[in-house]
């Protein structure tokens, strides 16, 4: 028996129109919109709206638009020209980007016709356009045209706007077989997979423990099903075979700034399945998806991806009917080889707090990713609401405030139309970023046996390490955790406010999560959504995967594509990690080379130095650090194609060179010896990442690091002043500049910006930004200082390829005077433990089989071979 789903029809629930959303997603052309004057679209919809989204167009070119200053009102108004919903945008770093701007429409506006207005307040909005509407029959299933004019100034014109209108959606459907057996099987063997999610049973039991199947993708590309040894499940006898279907981003709802509820692979959920059995005599049988289903609407009557899932508990049975065939998807069906997202075991709360007679909350004690699971009994008009968060406002009540997203977000409920007694209840198909969580009740219901049910992905932990300073220990193992919350199918930026998976903040600290899990799998699917994701001319996304939205090339976060499978070769010296990429990564490297100006700058959109204290983008603005990124990219690209033999790998290199001395020219200071952006005060950045990507020529090297190394001694007193970007190069520059001291310092300075402030609130994870009103409590990227750690306090760095090869060089620091970190390499386990004291070193190191590894302290060394190794070094004794 093989995987397989040959012969089996993709089914689903039609639905009203009512219940789909109404959209349209291409263009022809641009309208705009000067000052004064106003573009519409009117629309009709069957029914009641919770949000609107429209593609606009910035000022200027693709290259100009982000840096436009501009102020515009969004407007949506009913018949007799009320205001339902309005909304101001005003920004110079507006990000023009796949149906980015949108209104929440909340409280919801009934059925109806209505018209969304854009009014210019300064400067030139475009309205993305088609010139009409495609005319494609009702399948019961798709979203459904804009029934309406576009407007200039309330007069209707030619054409259609870019537009999408969320309504309330269908409830989610079930789909089920009954299948008679005269014998229980021999074998059986099912493969199935519900898109967007969904679990599948067999006579009420689950079947296997994947919690979040399939995991996302580009649906238009590729389609994940997996397989399961079902016999056991099986009986002689009536069998219900039923698929029970989730939302997820395949039949996303909501309304997002990303646009997901209108991705152009959006349908109602639907689901294909086979059954392979095998009988005693060895005769075969299939059952597969077709006309022969049945489908109703199941319990959870509304399911949005950023907001929760609403159920409503029914008596009775469903109300079958028929299923529809449906249209394949477009993505090939591939068998997921990733880890699957698994439910460990449900945990109680630490602290129960009653705000009221009708409120709770319950502190689980640290930020985790899950659900809750419950026990409720109660009678019809009873009422549950669950509330999720990693914040409480000043009246202890939980917060969970996301401006990118309509409506309430992590908020799921549980409405009772028939009475129930011991229910126990889990919402199925999404999963929320928490510490705490509010529940509250009304009506004759009541809860018990709250638990928080975490939900990870099944990756391998082959690594840890220990140190004497419990700051520098805590940095590395909160990155892990934060990593581990973040790991859903995709690697993503938060739980609860994007769940994307942008692509800088896995570059930026796959280094240092390789030491703590196996991520060869989870993160080869990952390369292969950036092939899925690729543009025709080469770009490669922002995020990925993405429903349309961030589909420039960004150097510096978009250099995923490259920096990603260097990492990975790294690690497992595996060079189908690099052949499988290959084509890709020099697509890419094209694509940016032709978007350069012609001094060789990069000057169109990238997200910079992100967050770096104080700030989104940088002071120091977005070309410095494009550029600056640019040039490794070109570096690594090729170092790639000259280990596979590519004679195009000097192509790349003579490239990184030329924007290397652009970077140079444009922002070195002969004056001062450093780099500097006209207007703009010392920026910690612009010397870094110049020193990390050997662009400083070595005559001004020393003036460089100098510069460096007193702006952090005065101006900021031992702190960093850098983002996400800067923060991942810093320390490897202050140690290439003999200042290790100053890079310990960074580290675990208590006070802020810097983790040691973290570590000392007590928080269980990183934040998203060195600010004290950080909206995430549950970001990754700034742990990227965690390689540093491993390679500089543990000791441990490779140094060829599959750890063949590795170094064992620890900081000599007084601060820290012992370390021990221990890591499964691809030939086994690499030990270290260090301790330094009056009379020098003794390391304890494990080599495995097929590597050597270089023990260096200042002044000495020894190379050692496989086996166990006691090694005792002289070294200066650490002065208090």
């Amino acid at each position: 028996m093989t995987e397989r789903l040959d012969g089996a029809s993709w089914i689903a629930r039609s639905v009203p129109p009512g219940q789909r959303i109404i959209r349209q997603i291409t263009a022809s052309r641009v309208d705009r919109v000067e000052p004064g004057h106003s573009l519409g679209q009117t629309f009709r919809t069957g029914g009641p709206i919770t949000a609107v989204n429209v593609d606009l167009v910035g000022p200027g070119d693709a290259a100009e638009a982000h840096t436009a200053d501009v102020r515009f009102l969004l407007r949506l108004e009913d018949t007799s020209g009320r205001v339902v919903a309005e909304r101001r945008f005003e920004s110079p770093q507006l990000v023009w980007d796949y149906f980015g701007p949108f209104l929440d429409v909340t409280p919801m506006a009934p059925p109806g016709d209505y018209t969304v207005v854009l009014h210019s307040d300064r400067g030139a909005i475009g309205w993305s356009t088609a010139d009409s509407v495609a005319a494609n029959a009702d399948d019961g299933v798709s979203p459904l045209p804009v029934d309406g004019r576009a407007l200039v100034d309330g007069e209707p014109v030619e054409g259609v706007r870019m537009i999408g209108i969320e309504t309330l959606p269908a409830p989610n459907p079930i789909f089920r077989r009954v299948v008679d057996l005269d014998a229980v099987p021999q074998a059986a063997l099912l493969s199935a997979t519900i898109l967007g999610t969904g679990v599948v049973r067999i006579n009420g039991i689950r079947v296997g423990e994947e919690m979040l199947e399939p995991a996302v993708t580009d649906y238009d590309k590729t389609v994940l099903f997996r397989t399961w040894d079902v016999a056991h499940l099986l009986r002689v006898g009536p069998n219900e075979l039923l698929l029970e279907a989730g939302r997820e981003r395949y039949a996303a709802r909501g309304g997002d700034t990303w646009g997901w509820h209108l991705a152009p692979w959006h349908r109602e959920p639907t689901a294909i399945a086979r059954l392979d059995l095998v009988d005693a005599d060895g005769r075969s049988s299939t059952i597969v998806t077709d006309e022969s289903w049945e489908t109703a609407p199941g319990a959870v009557e509304a399911d949005r991806l950023f907001q929760g899932e609403d159920w409503v508990i029914r008596g009775g049975t469903p109300d079958w009917k028929p299923v529809t065939l449906v249209e394949p998807p477009s993505g090939k069906l591939r068998l997921a080889e990733l880890p699957p997202v698994l439910g460990l075991p449900p945990v109680p709360a630490c602290v129960v707090e009653a705000l009221d007679a009708h409120r709770t909350v319950l502190d689980f004690g640290e930020v985790m990713v899950g659900r809750v699971r419950a026990r409720l009994s109660g009678g019809p008009g009873g009422k549950v609401t669950v509330l999720s968060g990693e914040q409480r406002g000043d009246d202890g009540a939980v917060l969970c405030n996301n401006p990118l997203v309509a409506g309430q977000a992590q908020m799921d409920s549980v409405q009772l139309e028939t009475g129930v007694v011991d229910l126990v209840w889990e919402p199925q198909f999404g999963y929320r970023g928490f510490r705490w969580v509010q529940i509250e009740t009304s009506g004759d219901v009541t809860v018990e046996e709250v638990r928080a049910v975490p939900l990870y992905t099944e990756v391998e932990r082959v690594g840890e390490l220990r140190a004497a300073h419990p700051v520098l220990e805590w940095i590395d193992a909160a990155t892990a955790r934060t990593f581990r919350n973040n790991l859903h199918g995709i690697p993503t930026d938060t739980p609860i406010y994007e769940k994307n998976g942008w692509t800088a903040d896995a570059h930026l600290a796959t280094e240092a999560l390789l030491h703590h899990f196996d991520l060869k799998a989870a993160f080869g699917k990952w390369i292969d959504d950036h092939l899925d994701a690729q543009g025709r001319d080469g770009a490669i996304p922002w995020i990925i995967p993405t429903p349309g939205w961030g589909r420039s090339s960004d150097p510096t976060w978009s250099s995923s594509a490259v920096l990603i499978p260097w990492y990975l070769y790294r690690e497992y010296g595996d060079r189908e990690i690099l052949k499988r990429s290959a084509s890709m990564i020099s697509r890419f490297a094209d694509d940016v080379l032709s978007k350069l100006d012609q001094d060789d700058i990069w000057r169109r959109r990238t997200w910079g130095d992100w967050l770096s204290p104080g700030h989104l983008v940088g002071p120091e603005g977005m070309a410095p650090i494009g550029t600056a990124m640019t040039v490794t990219m070109f570096r690594h690209v090729a170092v790639i194609l000259a280990e596979l033999g590519h004679d195009s790998a000097d192509t790349y290199e003579r490239a990184a060179d030329r924007v290397g001395h652009a970077y140079h020219a444009t922002w070195f200071d002969p004056g001062t010896g450093r780099y500097a952006v006209d207007g703009v005060g010392h920026r910690q950045v612009l010397d870094i990442l110049p020193l990390a990507f050997g662009i400083v020529p070595e005559q001004h090297v020393a003036s460089v690091r100098r510069g460096l190394i007193e702006d952090l001694d005065s101006r900021t007193r031992g702190h960093l002043d850098c983002g996400a970007v800067g923060v991942r190069h810093l320390l490897p520059v202050l140690s290439a500049a003999g200042r290790d001291d100053l890079a310990i310092s960074v580290l675990t300075a208590r006070t802020r910006p810097g983790w040691g402030a973290w570590f000392t609130a007590g928080e269980s994870t990183l934040l998203e930004s060195w600010d004290v009103d950080a909206r995430s409590r549950n970001h990754y990227f700034l742990g990227s200082v965690a390689a540093w750690i491993q390679q500089r306090v543990g000791g441990l760095r490779l140094t060829e390829p599959g750890w063949r090869q590795f170094e064992v060089a620890p900081v000599d620091d007084p601060r820290v005077d012992r370390a021990s970190i221990r890591h499964r390499t691809p030939l086994g386990d690499a030990r270290v433990a260090w301790q330094r004291g009056p009379g020098g070193w003794r390391f304890a190191v494990e080599v495995p089989p097929g590597a050597s590894a270089a023990v260096r302290v200042p002044g000495a060394h020894a190379d050692l071979g496989p086996g166990v190794h006691v090694v005792h070094l002289p070294g200066s004794q650490p002065q208090a």
